[in-house]
């Protein structure tokens, strides 16, 4: 799989399996902390679930905790219905309905009955008992028999029942409000004990949603930071090929931006799903437990709520798509705008690269707003079919509590659920595109990962018995592209302790000769041999141990001096460092920096000059003590007085080294033992600067070409 030029704007789906494991391979070694997430989520799930049922409870078992009056006139209906539910009835005593009471009042057998215990029997059967008078219209409250004892009270209307009296509801208002919270003191502690119960749940939501978010925060964290260093490890690896076809800007993204959107998708996207779906699935059970025929009710907006949902994920998947196209071309067209300002100032185009922007930057808006005004139709829509849902349920639910066939704290519950119901839907469709583009991040990593652009080792490497350095080139043919060959059968041989010079104009294939070398890339007929061994068959380790390269642009790491000449290699001493800079003489400037050797410098070195950077390069390169060195280019960004002070102590950097020159400059090269001189690919001549200049060929043009003046 190519990874090349990848588009920053490609989506993919809103979930791909494929990806997603994937990415727990990198979740597992945390499982344990995933695990417990997942079980303190669904711990805080079952506590908001239980909200609404405490409500329900103190509604219906102290607030409103009222009975009706069951009577037993001998009618077939009345007996059955005693004889079922004779566990739920509580029989009223000796009193009679109208405080005296005759004996003809006292034949019927009477009980009392909960309200909310009568909710849950079947509708059909509590409206027929109520037609027929065996369920009576009137509620009472059921209070302790022993609150009349102490007080004189007209009891007109009360009924005894046991140890308790049956009040009607309407007579409690005949009360003081010191009687009234002495007569329903038990109800007042039951609804105390269910706010303190309601209150301890929100607390230990709140400790174990803390909890929750450390562990996936922790979690995330530890993820993210596996695979950045996954990613860096295999960017280490990939060949020089790779980053050529690949900005470094996008890479950069692959490890930055992109590794940060699988953190948001891990610490909020993923818990929140869990979350929502654990919630969906709470209510639908326990709405169908507290009454199934209202469940269904609340149910029928779904399908268009299923509908809404749909229709709205492909709208936004196209807005989001846009949105991402345009700001790609916003990040591109600043890059630019700011990258060539110096171009811009100069040629007085600031004009027109305003009116470019201008114009990119409105077609942004214009996909921003599409995508708003999806949101704008769609948010709009699914509270309006959670209040159909809620009207459904108070239209029916109401009806069933006017009826006394639902309690009014199941009536109360129903309402708090159906609103819990329909906000994961909300939350699932406002994650959608975040979900999306975390899809599309993984699998542009993934498919960083995937490239094998890798020149490789060996499996069974080879080295040579001891390091001399002779170099060999047989027969090499290399392509950057295939089939448009940039070396065409080169051959030349580099004895130990030989230096040579490559020259020729650019684009003659000097540089690609080093490359093929350092292994780089990797020839694609022919071999290179390092003391009689295919380098192919060496470890890339190994080879370059061997090699010291000064290239022609050299790049400086943000740091001070000592670190960018010992490149994190601790067994270069601080007095080795200064002797090779005193060989290259480099430490003519940087004993006059403020801090010596200890200055610190910014990246790419933009506070040295060129020749400074350039002596930083070799006292770096010569820091290891290779046995080849290579000078690509080297002293071409020198002036003529930082030349001077290193022409000396090449002579002596490269006594007893093999080395290779590129130069443009012909006069850093005259002293050196063979001079090769490419074109188009090939050597066409070899020699001495003397032999060379005798032939008046393409080298002798070269000179004359510098020398003419």
């Amino acid at each position: 799989m190519s990874y090349d030029h990848h588009d920053e704007e490609t989506l993919g789906k809103p979930y791909d399996g494929r990806l997603v494991r994937r990415l727990m391979t990198y979740v597992r070694p945390y499982s344990r902390h995933v695990v417990l997430a997942v079980l303190m989520l669904v711990v805080v799930t079952c506590f908001e679930l239980a909200i609404p049922y405490l409500m329900r409870t103190a509604l219906d078992d102290y607030i409103v905790a009222t009975s009706r009056l069951v009577t037993d006139d001998g009618t077939e209906v009345a007996r059955e219905f005693v004889a079922e539910h004779a566990l739920d009835l509580v029989p009223v005593g000796g009193g009679a309905a109208s405080g005296g009471g005759t004996p003809e009042d006292r034949d019927p057998a009477r009980y009392f009955i909960s309200a909310k215990t009568l909710s849950g029997y079947d509708p059909r059967e509590v409206a027929r008992a109520t037609e027929l008078g065996v369920v009576g219209e009137g509620r009472y409250y059921l209070a302790d028999r022993t609150f009349f004892e102490s007080r004189t009270f007209d009891q007109a209307g009360f009924l005894e029942a046991g140890s308790r009296v049956g009040i009607p509801v309407e007579r409690l208002s005949d009360f003081t409000s010191e009687d009234l919270s002495e007569l329903r003191g038990d109800d007042l502690r039951g609804v105390a004990t269910i706010a303190l119960a309601i209150i301890a749940l929100l607390v230990m939501t709140f400790g174990f949603t803390l909890l929750q978010i450390n562990m996936m925060e922790i979690t995330s964290q530890r993820v993210m930071y596996d695979i950045r260093m996954k990613v860096l490890r295999h960017l280490q690896r990939l060949s020089l090929s790779f980053f050529d076809k690949n900005p470094v800007g996008r890479l950069v993204t692959r490890a930055t931006n992109d590794i940060a959107v699988l953190h948001e998708m891990f610490t909020s996207i993923v818990i929140t799903i869990l979350h929502d779906m654990f919630i969906l699935v709470g209510v639908v059970i326990v709405l169908l437990r507290l009454n199934w025929r209202l469940a269904l009710v609340s149910f029928i907006v779904l399908p268009i709520t299923a509908w809404i949902t749909a229709v709205f994920s492909v709208q936004i998947r196209d807005a989001f798509r846009e949105v991402r196209v345009k700001v790609a071309k916003i990040n591109a067209s600043l890059n630019e705008s700011i990258s060539g300002m110096r171009v811009t100032q100069i040629f007085r185009r600031e004009t027109e690269s305003f009116r470019r922007f201008a114009g990119i930057n409105h077609e942004n808006f214009l996909a921003a707003m599409k995508q708003v005004r999806v949101f704008a139709m769609f948010m709009p829509l699914m509270e309006l079919a959670s209040s159909v849902a809620i009207a459904l349920v108070i239209w029916y639910g109401g009806g069933k509590t006017v009826q006394a066939t639902l309690s009014l704290g199941t009536l109360v519950a129903f309402l708090s659920y159906v609103q819990m119901f329909f906000r994961p839907l909300r939350n699932l469709a406002q994650q959608y595109g975040t979900m999306q583009q975390a899809m599309a991040s993984s699998e542009r990593i993934f498919m960083l990962l995937d490239d094998e652009d890798i020149v490789p080792d060996p499996e069974s490497p080879q080295r040579p018995s001891e390091v001399r350095g002779r170099i060999a080139f047989e027969g090499v043919w290399f392509g950057y592209v295939p089939d448009e060959w940039v070396l065409r059968d080169v051959s030349f041989t580099v004895e130990p302790g030989e230096t040579i010079a490559i020259v020729g104009a650019t684009g003659a294939g000097k540089t690609s000769i080093i490359s093929l070398l350092e292994r780089f890339y990797d020839v694609q007929k022919g071999r290179i041999t390092l003391d009689g061994v295919d380098v192919r068959g060496m470890e890339k380790s190994f080879l370059r141990s061997h090699l010291g390269l000064v290239m022609q642009d050299v790049f400086v790491f943000a740091g001070d001096i000592k670190g960018n000449i010992r490149l994190g290699n601790e067994s270069v001493t601080d007095e080795e460092i200064k002797r090779v800079a005193e060989y290259v003489n480099a430490d003519r400037f940087i004993e006059k920096l403020p801090a010596g050797y200890d200055e610190e410098v910014h990246e790419r070195g933009v506070t040295l000059s060129t020749g400074q950077r350039q002596l930083l390069s070799f006292a770096r390169a010569l820091a290891f003590d290779p046995r080849i060195l290579i000078l690509d280019e080297a002293t071409s960004n020198i002036d003529t007085e930082t030349e001077h002070l290193i022409q000396d102590a090449l002579v002596r950097l490269m006594e007893g080294r093999t080395s290779i020159v590129i130069a443009h400059r012909l006069s850093t090269i005259q002293h050196a033992d063979k001079i090769l001189v490419m074109h188009r690919g090939k050597i066409r001549e070899v020699g001495n600067h003397q032999e060379l200049l005798a032939k008046r060929g393409y080298y002798y043009r070269l000179y004359q070409l510098q020398y003419a003046q």
